[in-house]
């Protein structure tokens, strides 16, 4: 669970994110749900936001830090 602080309260708000990592072909599927979006966060941005942060981490798996 994760908890927004801001100033628009149509932002704020707990959001749970629960992830799954399944063994694959060759590599591993991420699954992403995510519970209880704050009102404010459209579906394309959350989407975005969940894009962004797993090609960050496989940027950094890649890269073998």
């Amino acid at each position: 669970m994760l908890e927004f602080e801001a100033t628009n309260p149509d932002l704020r708000g707990e959001m749970t994110i629960q992830t799954t990592l399944v063994d694959a072909d060759g590599g591993t599927d991420v699954i992403v749900v995510h519970e209880r979006i704050p009102d404010g966060v459209s579906a394309a941005d959350n989407e975005l936001g969940t894009r962004m942060a797993l090609d960050n981490l496989a940027a950094l798996v890649e890269s073998g830090r």
